[in-house]
């Protein structure tokens, strides 16, 4: 059996990281009855035994580009291979495959109620939430399984897509092959915060600086802000740096890092998290799993992952002062 496994898409962030696990688990794991065939972008993934990998990095060019690879590479890839399955992590099915096909929907976009604007939030999201959804859907229609992150993202694929409820099914991120650390709970991770996420304004990083700058003047020093977005990277993250400089924040631009790095910071720091779009929030789910503090927007995805969990607190996410009085309760707490 060759079971295709289909994601040009993801590079980078969450998407990454969720092809990443999986490509570990299928090549610790792999059944012995099936063939892998990895068709990505940039991941740099070996072949093994079960597993083959085909990259594609020229598709990330431009549109052009990503549309010959959709429509005249992928019909060669599955005359090349004759797949049995094809597992779509890209939000979408291809349209003229005929047999069994999953698609893996992370996409939240097309779902949350927060209307994006063609301004302020860029040509690229309006365009899914606007144009590009109607194609979405009407291919999870025809697919045999819709698999989501969250239960929420399932109600809205049954209220806004017309998807059939016994074709969606919910299953959370599985990071198990990821070496887990355990937060050291000392006063000065208690003030290191950490906010993994990309440079998109719906990541509210705006929030989390006001929140700062306002815990700076209520009693917060000598913490540090750790970020995954760089300086430079886009007129937001101009924006957001230029802020932290006039106020004279603490704050380091990292840009993307390693998965292992990821962990290891989780357990130095507080997760901060005021985004308030996300299919799942992957970062929620790791930092729980470490055993940090967490602080969070009080949104639908927020309170599904941290059902539960003692160590998170909620703040209105277009409330900065809000979310400065959560920060500062957890760094008066270890003092």
């Amino acid at each position: 059996m060759v079971e295709l496994i289909y994601d040009v898409h993801a590079s980078e962030s969450g998407a990454l990281a969720i092809l990443d696990d999986l490509y570990l688990k299928i090549k610790t794991n792999a059944e012995t009855d099936k063939k892998y065939v990895f068709i990505v972008s940039t991941p740099d993934y070996e072949s093994a035994e079960k597993i083959v990998v085909e990259r594609y990095p020229w598709v990330k060019k431009s549109w052009i580009h990503r549309l010959y690879f959709d429509y005249i590479t992928t019909r060669k890839i599955l005359r090349k291979y004759r797949p049995d399955r094809v597992y779509s992590l890209q939000n979408k099915g291809i349209p003229f495959f005929h047999g069994e096909q999953d698609v893996y929907l992370h996409l939240p976009f097309v779902l949350c109620d927060y209307r994006f604007d063609l301004k302020k939030d860029g040509k690229r999201l309006w365009l899914y939430q606007n144009v590009l959804s109607r194609s979405i859907f009407k291919s999870l229609r025809q697919v045999n399984r819709v698999i989501v992150q969250t239960q929420w993202m399932k109600d809205a694929l049954i209220q806004k897509a017309g998807v059939k409820e016994e074709n969606i099914f919910v299953q959370p991120p599985d990071i198990s092959m990821n070496v887990i650390g355990t937060f050291a709970d000392t006063p000065s991770n208690r003030k290191r915060y950490f906010y993994p996420a990309t440079a998109f304004h719906y990541k509210n990083h705006l929030t989390l600086f006001k929140a700062i700058e306002y815990a700076s003047r209520h009693g917060l020093a000598d913490y540090e802000v750790i970020l995954t977005i760089k300086k430079d990277e886009n007129s937001y993250t101009r924006e957001v740096a230029k802020y932290v400089e006039e106020h004279g924040l603490n704050a380091l631009f990292m840009g993307q890092v390693s998965r292992e790095k990821v962990f290891e910071l989780y357990a130095n720091s507080i997760l901060l998290f005021p985004s308030f779009v996300e299919s799942f929030g992957l970062p929620l789910l790791e930092a729980r799993l470490t055993n940090t503090y967490v602080v969070a927007s009080d949104c639908p995805f927020c309170r599904e992952i941290l059902d539960g969990y003692a160590k998170a607190r909620f703040f209105d996410p277009l409330n900065y002062t809000d979310m400065a009085e959560k920060i500062l309760g957890i760094s008066l707490e270890g003092e």
